[in-house]
């Protein structure tokens, strides 16, 4: 399936790691994925160093990439177009109201800052079949008020987290602890915080840089290190503030890293200040899946997935935050326990991975219900099922997922003779009913999948797509 997806701004941040693993798992799940990305900008690189099929448009915050949009949609035709950004969404919107192809619409939010009810939002959602919110505070404070408002409904709002890729995984466990600690310079024994982040005021660097200086440390004690990992545009006076609170011999800005793992190694905690409501930071859940605990702002999506005490330490207000890395410092056994749980619940439940597979079956639903079984049936296989027919239809069983339905005779006898063949397509030809209505109930239940996916098979049966010897 023909999938275009947009992706705004030039710098590198956890929206575009997000965007990124997605269009590498849609493609890797046999969609064909066109990502549309700034020229000059990382996402542009990055997705062309992996092998994504990518354009280069103008800055859509400029208005420029109007016309680019509408050669992409034209050219590639998708069936589903992902925008995640205002500015990208808004090029989509004039593209497709000026006659561009069309396509149904699924818009991602990873912003914190909120949406409001006005014309613009009203326009731009108006034309979105799907929204991901990335948390679910999110979800109730920037979309139940357009839900109220009757520009979104219910159903129209779904939760998608971030997730961990498997390659960073990878690099995190590959890293060298002690070779990278002596890039930074840092002591043996010395406790080093990191911060990843853009260099902008919503991070609230500058809140981690006091605190730092303020912390209390047991005579004797080592002084710690603080490395902060990005670039941004208060770069400038977070380095003068160093000086001014007399630390910056302890304090090193390394810039923006492509490569985050071994700084991420190199750390003992990684703190994250935001002023604003983020909804579910990457970087914190990049850094807890190295076993690193986490100092975070109590808000937003952030204690969705960081419970305090448990995987890190949540903060307040100032004096939280000084508290919060001064204890660290000082209980080294303690941000041990702490890195060890985070690790556990991230490399658990919060991969990309899984992600991605929910994010494949959710956009063929979409298909389903906005363009009819068609598209889907004509790249879906039928996994392994059990069929049982009955005086009067039968019954499917999927043994992957549990799922059992009940079919009336027409219906039962169509997916019979579509699995015995090997063809769902077959189902198109069910007479007394609607083949969509049945299409979508068996994908929904796990009965037809994408053939890239591996499925267990289940027990006496070889593996095969067909469905298995009626049973007695």
């Amino acid at each position: 399936m023909e999938i275009v997806l947009t992706v705004s701004d030039q710098v590198w941040g956890g929206k575009h790691r997000y965007m990124h693993d997605m269009a590498v798992g849609l493609a890797r799940s046999g969609h064909s994925v066109t990502v549309l990305a700034e020229d000059g900008g990382a996402m542009l690189r990055q997705c062309r160093a992996d092998g994504v099929l990518s354009v280069g448009v103008p800055v859509f915050a400029e208005g420029g990439a109007v016309e680019a949009v509408q050669e992409a949609l034209r050219r590639r035709r998708p069936r589903i177009v992902c925008v995640t950004g205002r500015a990208d969404a808004a090029a989509v919107h004039r593209a497709r109201s000026l006659g561009a192809h069309d396509a149904a619409v699924v818009l991602f939010r990873h912003s914190a800052f909120p949406l409001g009810t006005t014309d613009e939002v009203r326009g731009l959602f108006s034309g979105v079949d799907l929204v991901f919110a990335t948390s679910r505070e999110q979800r109730k404070r920037q979309f139940e008020p357009l839900m109220d408002a009757g520009v979104l409904v219910d159903g129209q709002v779904e939760l998608l987290t971030s997730g961990v890729g498997e390659q960073l995984l990878s690099a995190l466990d590959a890293a060298d602890r002690n070779a990278a600690r002596r890039e930074l310079g840092a002591d043996e024994g010395q406790f080093v915080f990191l911060v990843l982040s853009r260099l902008a005021w919503e991070k609230g660097v500058d809140r981690v840089i006091d605190a730092f200086a303020d912390i209390e440390l047991p005579q004797g004690a080592p002084t710690p290190l603080l490395v902060i990992a990005g670039d941004g545009p208060l770069e400038t006076d977070l380095r003068d503030q160093a000086v001014e609170r007399g630390v910056a011999d302890r304090v090193r800005f390394v810039g923006h890293l492509d490569d985050v793992a071994p700084v991420i190694a190199a750390s003992d905690a990684v703190v994250l200040a935001s002023t604003v409501p983020e909804t579910g930071p990457l970087a914190l859940k990049e850094a807890m899946a190295a076993g690193r605990p986490v100092i975070a702002s109590a808000q937003g999506g952030i204690p969705e997935f960081v419970e305090d005490e448990r995987h890190g330490l949540l903060a307040v207000d100032d004096e939280d935050l000084r508290q919060a890395m001064q204890r660290l410092v000082g209980d080294r056994a303690f941000a041990r326990t702490l890195g060890a749980a985070a690790a556990e619940s991230i490399r658990g439940g919060h991969r990309a991975v899984r992600r991605v597979e929910y994010l494949v079956h959710r956009l063929d639903l979409l298909v389903l219900d906005r363009f009819g079984p068609e598209p889907v049936l004509d790249e879906v296989a039928w996994d392994d099922v059990r069929l049982r027919g009955e005086a009067e239809g039968g019954f499917v069983f999927v043994p992957r997922t549990s799922h059992i339905m009940e079919l009336g005779s027409d219906a039962y006898d169509a997916v019979r003779a579509a699995a015995e063949a090997g063809d769902p397509r077959l189902l198109l030809k069910l007479t007394d009913g609607d083949p969509g209505v049945l299409a979508r109930r068996l994908y929904a239940m796990g009965a037809l999948i994408r053939p890239g996916r591996e499925p267990a098979p289940a027990a006496g049966t070889p593996g095969g797509r067909g469905p298995a010897p009626e049973e007695a």
